[in-house]
């Protein structure tokens, strides 16, 4: 039995699976229509046939500029050295040169008695490096050493006054050649002093081997096939991610946007075909092209690789040797996935543009919020565990690298998550992807050119009772700019009561409240309103959000404590916060509420659930609503850890704020939240009877007891069945009229 919308005369597109012989014929018509042009067969096969070859010839022709030219070192002091000394000279170069006459040093010697001050010297030292004129310059001091004095030790000149004379080497840190001559003479000089150390202690009948009683050998017991792969399991990816983002990015431009230029997305959109099937179509189709420009270009830049890197003699280092066939074959499955990921992205991106030039431009934002995700695995230290294995992207290719290395035990424990991570992006980008065609507004959305004038005057006529989302997106962005620029700022923990007063309130009434409420005065007619300072649907929503309060915090513990087991903090980050802990541990209990439970309870939910929650709300899905002020509020947050708990937080709070139609009950359970948190930690000076049953302490210090965290967890449940069970109060028939009927949930009722 096929579904009807009370509110449609059609089917809902939900109600309808879509044809897979639609999608064949709509993925099929977007392939030939693809192949026909001559831009896409040239940037998918023929450029990276043309490209790296071209490349390659370039590098050869350029490798013989790369060459070891001589470098031309000055040394000025060499006559204070004694004849019993090691040779440091033989003459016009140093002595350890004549071995390695391929990359022979022009030496010039200059003494003393050519300067007429040190001033003088300092001088002509720094210009001659400055105009290039030498390379290095070697400074030997005034001294006179002597190897084998009476006594049989070498010393150095008493009238220098003089025990460890340094010896100055200028070089230009702005010059390859300078750099270069700067590593090779402090080999030379290395290597000098060594025999001269020896020399001094066999004057004594000192065994010099004593100075090296042990030598080290490194044995690398990573299979050949293995140290092969480690390089190319590393880099491979990043560039085969970034061919396959830029391989879907133009085929989705030009099949949407294109299209809408060309005047046929309305005729293909008027056919017997769902939304759906026409989004399956052409999505297919974007993965096709990203995953052939992706294999094309990785293919040809190895083959072309190989061979100049052998022809230049940078092979044989073993570095750049080719990569064995196992490693690409786990990067073509990983690809698979991660290419429809980001073709479901481009795809929605590109939607949203009315001309493929201006579908071009959101190319950069795209990569550039992608890039991180893959340059993270690239990172030191950075492993594939439970917490890198819950992040997109970074999951993947760190799964892939454990399967080149071999380390297959880790890679099948991690693989469901890795796998449920990647598959939940991809229904979420494909789900957008089928909203923005849903929506006539982002399909046919007036081409008409923005005016400063027109927008700033429209500004003040049009305002309603609430924000509107692109007001409450541009109240967010300030907030996080601000909070990002205020927390650069910081450069140290304050150590007392006064500095965490100043690090508090700057932030809070500074950074957040005082932005939210310069927007709601200017874009709305109501500051009341648009803050949600109204009357929650039932006066009873505040005791109980009280008590909601205090019995979700056992469970927020625990959620923190599985936080910090999966992400853990570092050592050293822990001991710069001890100060800070301990200074807040020494305040009045009283102030330290004050300043950091009500004080952030108020300011924050003014901004998230207040002004943009309420212009979210209204102008989009309340679902949308919940999770874009929840995770606008858990970046706010600066250490990981605690973002994440907040973001968790945050959900609970937008639903009881969205169910009470006030910001009031959310602003109570953050209060008691927060009072809880920093209460805990004191609970060890209190003696309340019949505290025990509620807490406890051990070595890791106060936590709840089990028996506790199951009940408040249960009565925490049945507290927010009550506001699911609250009648839902539509504010958007007040606030912007033209808004349909929505469920809590933003579905269709």
């Amino acid at each position: 039995m096929t579904a009807i919308d009370p509110h449609e005369d059609k089917l809902t597109p939900e109600s309808q699976s879509p044809k897979w012989t639609n999608v064949r014929l709509i993925y099929c018509r977007e392939m030939l229509d693809q192949l026909r042009d001559r831009r896409t067969l040239f940037t998918i096969v023929l450029l990276p046939i043309v490209l790296y070859p071209l490349v390659g010839t370039l590098l050869l022709q350029i490798a013989q500029f790369s060459r070891q030219y001589p470098n031309i070192v000055c040394v000025i002091g060499g006559e204070t050295l004694g004849d019993d000394l090691p040779d440091l000279f033989v003459g016009d170069g140093f002595a350890a040169e004549l071995s390695n006459p391929e990359h022979a040093i022009d030496l010039a010697r200059h003494q003393w008695n050519e300067f007429s001050s040190p001033e003088d010297l300092k001088s002509k030292s720094h210009d001659w490096i400055r105009n290039s004129v030498y390379d290095v310059v070697v400074v030997i001091p005034p001294t006179v050493f002597d190897a084998s004095p009476a006594d049989g030790v070498g010393d150095v000149s008493k009238a220098s006054g003089l025990i460890a004379p340094q010896w100055e080497l200028l070089y230009n840190v702005a010059s390859d050649q300078s750099m270069l001559a700067r590593d090779r003479v402090t080999g030379i000089l290395a290597s000098w002093r060594d025999r001269w150390v020896s020399m001094r202690l066999e004057s004594r009948q000192i065994d010099a081997e004593l100075l090296h009683p042990f030598s080290l050998k490194f044995l690398d017991i990573a299979p050949s096939s293995v140290r092969e792969a480690a390089f190319w399991s590393k880099v491979l990816p990043f560039v085969m991610l970034v061919w396959a983002m830029t391989g879907a990015f133009y085929p989705a431009v030009d099949l949407v946007a294109g299209e809408k230029e060309r005047g046929t997305l309305e005729t293909l959109l008027c056919s017997s075909a769902l939304r759906g099937e026409i989004v399956w179509g052409k999505l297919l189709a974007v993965t096709t092209f990203s995953m052939l420009t992706a294999i094309l270009n990785v293919g040809s830049m190895l083959v072309t690789s190989s061979l100049v890197f052998r022809q230049m003699a940078i092979s044989q280092t073993g570095t750049f040797a080719s990569p064995p066939l196992v490693p690409l074959m786990w990067l073509v499955v990983a690809l698979v996935p991660l290419s429809a990921l980001f073709s479901a992205l481009a795809l929605a991106v590109a939607a949203m543009a009315k001309s493929s030039k201006e579908g071009q431009y959101y190319l950069m934002p795209l990569m550039m919020v992608s890039l991180p995700l893959v340059l993270l695995p690239m990172m030191p230290g950075t492993t594939l565990s439970m917490g890198t294995s819950l992040i997109p992207v970074t999951g993947m290719f760190l799964l892939v690298r454990s399967l080149v290395e071999g380390q297959y035990a880790s890679a099948l424990m991690h693989l469901p998550m890795v796998a449920g991570v990647t598959m939940l992006a991809l229904g979420l980008a494909a789900r957008w992807a089928r909203r923005q065609f849903e929506s006539e507004a982002v399909l046919f959305a007036g081409g008409e050119q923005w005016q400063l004038s027109r927008w700033a005057r429209t500004i003040w006529e049009d305002r309603r009772l609430t924000a509107s989302p692109a007001q409450a997106y541009f109240a967010a962005g300030v907030i996080l700019i601000g909070l990002f620029f205020g927390k650069l700022i910081v450069t140290s923990m304050p150590d007392d009561f006064a500095g965490i007063v100043r690090m508090v309130l700057v932030p809070q009434i500074g950074l957040i409240l005082t932005p939210t409420l310069l927007i709601a005065m200017i874009c709305t007619r109501s500051v009341r309103k648009s803050l949600r300072l109204t009357a929650p649907t039932s006066w009873a929503s505040l005791p109980i959000a009280l008590l909601l309060g205090i019995v979700i915090h056992p469970a927020y513990v625990m959620l923190a404590g599985w936080i910090h087991a999966i992400y853990p903090i570092s050592q050293a980050a822990t001991d710069s916060l001890k100060p800070f802990a301990q200074t807040v541990a020494d305040a009045p209990w009283l102030y330290v509420v004050l300043l950091m439970a009500v004080l952030p309870a108020i300011c924050e939910e003014l901004a998230y659930r207040g002004f943009i929650f309420g212009g979210l709300v209204c102008g989009a899905s309340p679902l949308r609503a919940v999770l874009v002020t929840s995770v606008v509020f858990g970046v706010s947050h600066s250490v990981l850890q605690q973002s994440i708990a907040a973001t968790t937080m945050g959900m609970l709070l937008g639903y009881v704020c969205l169910r009470s139609g006030s910001v009031f009950p959310s602003m109570i359970i953050h209060v008691v939240v927060n009072s809880f948190s920093l209460m805990i930690s004191r609970v060890d000076q209190w003696e309340f009877p019949g505290l025990s049953l509620f807490v406890r302490t051990s070595i890791e210090g106060v936590e709840y007891q089990p028996m506790w965290v199951v009940i408040a967890s249960c009565i925490a449940l049945c507290t927010v069945m009550y506001f699911a069970l609250m009648d839902y109060r539509d504010e958007c028939e007040i606030a912007c009229p033209v808004q349909g009927n929505a469920s809590p949930l933003g579905l269709s009722t």
